[in-house]
């Protein structure tokens, strides 16, 4: 009986898995189609199913697959590939920019479910892996969103700051008692690809945002607007000259 029920399970995870793996080719062409309407809810359904592919690959990168932390390099190599793209006034950069931020936001997101159930023996990685993987998950959709001109940027890029504040402290004052020598091959890789690359990927662009803003803007050759501030056309009208 409890064979049968096992293997009743081992199925209904099997379909599960199957579809979420056929789900992003299904998702992925009507949201970019839609993202590229003028329309008003048209652009929302987009971001509806947008979200939704990006939902779905973080359940499948973050909780269905071992090596979940090499998707979080290949996410960053995205950003960097969408920022050479954009240096250089090449079309879809965009679309790396909107994956790769994204990518690397919800795959964070459900890697901190991940860090929560795989290293209940190392608490240090447990708790420090699951902060830091909800605050890149903040700040990767805060750039997203700057990146992208769209509005409330400000909010999760200055919730994503705040909060790295005492997971500072915490990862600081916690690392003494680590106890580093002792981890195997696989907790290191973790560590370092999983909290630390990311971590310092992130923080480097914020800090080339924010503390160097010409720097960006010519690296992307495109203008930073200011929080809560977005350029304006005036109407080719009569009596406006």
């Amino acid at each position: 009986m409890v064979s049968f029920n096992q293997d009743g399970n081992k199925k209904r995870f099997r379909k599960l898995k199957i579809i979420l793996l056929i789900l992003p080719p299904l998702l992925i062409v009507p949201a970019v189609i839609l993202l590229d309407s003028s329309n008003d809810i048209m652009f929302g359904i987009g971001m509806i199913l947008l979200f939704l592919l990006f939902i779905d690959i973080g359940i499948v990168i973050g909780l269905l697959t071992k090596k979940y932390y090499n998707w979080i390099i290949a996410f960053l190599v995205l950003i960097v590939i969408a920022v050479f793209f954009k240096h250089n006034r090449w079309p879809f950069a965009s679309v790396f920019f909107t994956f790769g931020f994204g990518g690397l936001g919800f795959v964070s997101l459900f890697s901190s479910f991940t860090f929560l159930k795989r290293y209940r023996h190392i608490p240090f990685i447990r708790f420090i892996g699951f902060s830091s993987s909800l605050v890149l998950f903040v700040l990767s959709m805060g750039l997203l969103w700057k990146n992208m001109h769209w509005p409330l940027a400000g909010t999760f890029i200055n919730v994503g700051l705040i909060t790295f504040i005492p997971f500072l402290f915490a990862f600081v004052f916690t690392i003494p008692n680590a106890n580093f020598m002792n981890w195997n091959k696989l907790e290191r890789i973790v560590f370092f690809r999983a909290i630390i690359i990311p971590m310092i990927f992130v923080y480097g662009i914020c800090v080339m945002m924010f503390v160097f803003p010409e720097f960006w803007t010519s690296l992307l050759h495109t203008a930073l607007w200011p929080f809560g501030m977005e350029p304006i056309e005036l109407l080719d009208k009569a009596g406006l000259h």
